[in-house]
């Protein structure tokens, strides 16, 4: 299972694909950027998990709003209990808290 984090304008587009100008033009306010993750594999993939636009991302914030609310309980449901999950190396993704 592979974990997925990126960027995305409210367009759908990630971010370093989107021109700053297109955003801007006929909105008066906007939303600049989201973070989302979601889990991937060959069997299926889970829904987004949106992340707070103020919030630190750091390992406890990871392992309590992203994993343990969002992506572990729809993995489980998918992969019937047996996976492996594979992350890069953000930091609140190899930090001691997250791959204890």
């Amino acid at each position: 299972m592979w974990l997925v984090q990126t960027k995305f304008d409210i367009s759908g587009q990630r971010v370093n694909e989107v021109s700053t100008e297109r955003l801007r033009r006929g909105r008066q306010h906007f939303l600049q950027s989201v973070i989302v993750s979601v889990a991937v594999s060959k069997l299926a993939e889970t829904d987004l998990v949106f992340v707070q636009s103020d919030a630190k991302i750091n390992s406890v914030y990871y392992c309590e709003n992203v994993l343990e609310q969002g992506l572990l309980p729809a993995i489980c449901c998918i992969s019937n209990n047996s996976f492996v999950v594979h992350q890069d190396r953000a930091p609140a993704h190899r930090s001691h808290h997250t791959v204890a």
